[in-house]
């Protein structure tokens, strides 16, 4: 969800009917001078077995005491996807009734919207219990209260929080899956060491050979093979990094002899990605970073197909993404070939150009992308290779040694043997 901003999308849909105006950026707006919304924002933590989606919001009293006063609003941004926002949207009175239940913590009301299986949404709040909030889903009416009339949007009961542990909107202490440790500690800046772990971890996953260190005056991860670089956690609170020490953290690439910096947070406001280009750092966020590792493991790229990407300074977008998914594709395309391939030989032995002629045929009627020679050459060339003997060559001509369905298992079986064996192979 590189380069994308929901508030943006809100304030762009809101336009359409409304003069909007900037009060303090895209956080607090103006429509028609009769209405404020304070909107906030979050991306899915992740689904679970009870849940679609979950969401942390932290709504700023000092923020929320200049317009309590006015026809007031809170927006609640739920993000899936880009192309899939949930808003929550309660008038100040309605938010008054929850947060009386809410213990102020650095300043803000923090609570969680949880979306059911069921579609049904619920604001939680910390170890007491929860609300349906389902009625404020996209509820774009910002009549002030004195004039509103019929249906307006009411908080369901209240339940007291159970003692179920899936229910609970802290998080498990137990061992969490890569995605969710990512998310979760990326937001905790009380705790960074727990985030620089994670990225530990990550960079260790995809290929890497990386070591936290950590600590006052040192990088937070140093990655030392393939290539040498560093990576700098910021975990925040907020939404997005709206500044970073670049000359800090350039200081620490020189103290490591690295060959580049990769900073990684939340998200970033753009002034900062034009900084980052100029300093000659690259910034991802985590949601981009959770696609590169599902990306991953479904097709196992080399790190240094993921170090054309993290070389590039300024802010990893969507189109610099692009390039692992043109490999994904090639992968996606080499085995597909390798099937049809399979597919079009027999025990009868047929040279290059009569087994190209089998596949032309064959692509044609299925209306598939032609193969070249060349590329049917150097299958041949592998799949008659003496690891896996599955197509035997003699005198120019090429025939198969196992039926088609053999052919499958042979190679899937010497493929499983030669990942998990070890060197002292029974004589």
């Amino acid at each position: 969800m590189k380069n994308f901003n929901p508030k943006q999308i809100l304030v762009e849909t809101l336009e359409k009917q409304y003069q909007v105006e900037s009060i303090r950026g895209k956080d607090v707006i103006a429509l028609n001078s009769k209405a404020i919304l304070y909107v906030r924002y979050n991306k899915n933590a992740g689904s679970t077995k009870n849940l679609l989606g979950k969401f942390w919001f932290g709504i700023t009293k000092s923020e929320y005491d200049k317009y309590a006063d006015e026809n007031l609003f809170i927006v609640c941004a739920c993000v899936f996807a880009p192309s899939q926002i949930d808003y929550l949207i309660f008038p100040s009175d309605r938010f008054e009734e929850i947060k009386r239940d809410i213990k102020l913590q650095s300043g803000q009301w923090k609570f969680n919207l949880l979306k059911i299986n069921d579609k049904r949404y619920y604001l939680q709040i910390p170890h007491k219990g929860r609300y349906n909030v389902t009625e404020f889903l996209n509820y774009f009416d910002f009549t002030p209260k004195e004039f509103r009339k019929g249906y307006s949007p009411k908080l369901g009961e209240f339940k007291p929080m159970v003692t179920k542990k899936e229910e609970s909107i802290v998080p498990p202490k137990e061992a969490m899956n890569l995605e969710d440790e990512l998310l979760l500690t990326s937001k905790d800046s009380s705790k960074p060491k727990n985030f620089e772990i994670a990225l530990e971890k990550f960079f260790n996953e995809i290929g890497f050979s990386a070591r936290r260190i950590g600590g006052p005056g040192e990088t937070d991860v140093l990655i030392f093979e393939p290539v040498r670089f560093i990576v700098d956690g910021k975990s925040t609170k907020t939404d997005s990094k709206s500044s970073i020490n670049f000359t800090r953290i350039k200081r620490h690439m020189k103290e490591n002899n690295a060959e580049f910096m990769v900073v990684v947070s939340v998200g970033f406001d753009p002034a900062v990605g034009r900084d980052a280009e100029m300093e000659g750092a690259t910034l991802i966020d985590v949601q981009t970073l959770i696609t590169i590792l599902k990306i991953h493991r479904e097709y196992v790229l080399s790190p240094f197909d993921y170090i054309e990407i993290l070389k590039q300074p300024g802010m990893i977008t969507d189109e610099k993404l692009s390039l692992l998914q043109e490999k994904t594709e090639y992968q996606n395309n080499m085995l597909i070939k390798s099937l049809i391939l399979l597919e079009n030989l027999d025990f009868t032995p047929r040279n290059i150009d009569e087994i190209k002629g089998r596949i032309d045929l064959y692509c044609e009627q299925k209306q598939m992308p032609m193969i070249g020679k060349r590329e049917i050459e150097k299958l041949l060339i592998f799949l008659s290779h003496d690891l896996l003997r599955i197509v035997n060559q003699e005198d120019g001509k090429y025939s198969l040694r196992f039926t088609l369905s053999l052919s499958k298992e042979k190679l899937k079986n010497t493929i499983r043997r030669l990942c998990t064996e070890s060197l002292e192979l029974k004589r």
